[in-house]
């Protein structure tokens, strides 16, 4: 197993192997539907592949919903679900939602934001859920918001705004 640094952190070849057999998300839903995406979160050699451990629980209606346990690799130097992470999470689940209306656009961001509310230790596994709030010919807007598992607190919302 490789090992390296980024920006001060060690990392292993495992964290970031080469899946070039994979699909991305939006290759996948419009290659079998949106439905394909439910089960183990699929990723091709991008930024995303951090999320690897994610699961997609349901795509339905306008509504994403997935479980991420929170892996070291996710956390920051206080030992919980790191920043960069959660913006992935809401980039992400946005887009999954969106997926749901049309398979087809799976959109490129233009705006996000997000606040972040309550801790999720390392350890500790995140329910996520990103919904449509609305989605026209040429814009999409979603809100994403992630819980801890363990006692549903609200650990970050998140505004995703993509052109499709």
């Amino acid at each position: 197993m490789r090992r390296f640094f980024v920006l001060g952190r060690l990392y292993s070849s495992r964290c970031y192997s080469t899946n070039a057999g994979n699909l991305s998300i939006i290759e996948k839903a419009n290659k079998e539907g949106a439905q394909s995406l439910i089960g183990s979160f699929t990723h091709k050699n991008g930024f995303d592949q951090c999320l690897d451990k994610m699961t997609i629980d349901s795509m339905d209606g306008g509504i994403a919903k997935a479980t991420l346990p929170i892996s070291d690799e996710l956390g920051n130097s206080y030992g919980t679900l790191h920043g960069g992470a959660i913006a992935t999470l809401i980039d992400v689940m946005g887009t999954l939602a969106l997926l749901t209306h049309n398979s087809e656009k799976g959109g490129v961001s233009i705006e996000m934001n997000m606040s972040f509310l309550s801790p999720a230790k390392v350890g500790d596994t995140i329910l996520a859920e990103g919904q449509v709030v609305k989605s026209g010919r040429s814009m999409g807007f979603t809100q994403v918001t992630l819980y801890r598992k363990s006692d549903m607190k609200v650990v970050a919302t998140g505004r995703h705004t993509k052109a499709l």
